[in-house]
């Protein structure tokens, strides 16, 4: 009888098993594409990344009063930078990231959702 009872807590375990794991893919957010730890370029690669980024950056500039920067100055910034994460590029004091307007970046990344797959010819 325990023999048959232990079996039949093991089947009913196993039935309820995959319901937990379903539930828990429900529960779990899903983790961002773009975080602070994305390099630049990947960021530059993707319109939508690439708008949230600038649009950051253009904020902060024309918070900080700075005059906004030609489209040469621009790539040249762009150019040097993309080798670097964000995270990465706040070390530099020009960047003018402290850590407030990194979790705002990091926030602000986090919404943009990964780019679509191109399907194969």
């Amino acid at each position: 009888m325990k023999r048959m009872m232990s079996a039949g807590l093991i089947a009913a375990a196993l039935c309820l098993a995959p319901l937990s794991l379903a539930q828990a893919r429900e529960t779990t957010p899903a983790q961002p594409h773009y975080t602070l730890d994305t390099k630049i370029a990947d960021i530059f690669a993707d319109p939508k990344a690439r708008d949230v980024f600038g649009e950051f950056f253009r904020k902060r500039g024309e918070a900080a009063g700075q005059p906004e920067a030609s489209p040469e100055d621009q790539a040249n910034t762009a150019q040097i930078i993309k080798n670097f994460t964000p995270r990465q590029l706040a070390t530099f004091p020009q960047a003018n990231l402290d850590e407030d307007a990194l979790k705002a970046l990091s926030e602000a990344l986090a919404k943009v959702p990964a780019p679509a797959q191109h399907a194969a010819h």
